[in-house]
């Protein structure tokens, strides 16, 4: 990389004079070199505190990120169904048919010739229909 100035006169002369007479390196120039190079201390990598709490904390910073994430795309609680309300008329309906049926349990054997059975069933089907 050059990094002379060619405005300079003084950089165009000892530009002019190194093309004029190119410099050899010594015999022994790589060599020296290459010892020198051998010879350096080598400068280990400073790994601080820092460094390694970063290592492990960014990952388990981002697998928290995507649990909290996908928690609430998960419904915590099912969404139950409310029974529809019932009127006064269909609860009323309800207890008469209980009623009914409670006597039908009670009946026995010689009572099935009973006209009490005819009259539970049609009070049970005029109260159902009106």
């Amino acid at each position: 990389m050059k990094t002379t100035d060619s405005r300079d006169p003084l950089d165009r002369t000892i530009d002019d004079l190194l093309a004029s007479r190119p410099l050899q390196p010594s015999d022994d120039f790589v060599a020296r070199v290459l010892a020198a190079a051998d010879q350096l201390p080598v400068e280990k990598q400073r790994t601080s505190s820092v460094g390694q709490l970063l290592r492990f904390a960014l990952p388990i910073a981002a697998l928290i990120a995507v649990a909290f994430t996908l928690a609430q795309l998960i419904p915590t609680k099912p969404t139950a169904v409310a029974a529809p309300a019932l009127s006064a008329a269909d609860m009323q309906e309800i207890f008469l048919l209980e009623e009914g049926l409670t006597g039908l349990s009670q009946l026995q054997h010689e009572q099935f010739s009973s006209t009490n059975l005819l009259n539970t069933l049609d009070a049970l089907t005029f109260d159902i229909e009106s």
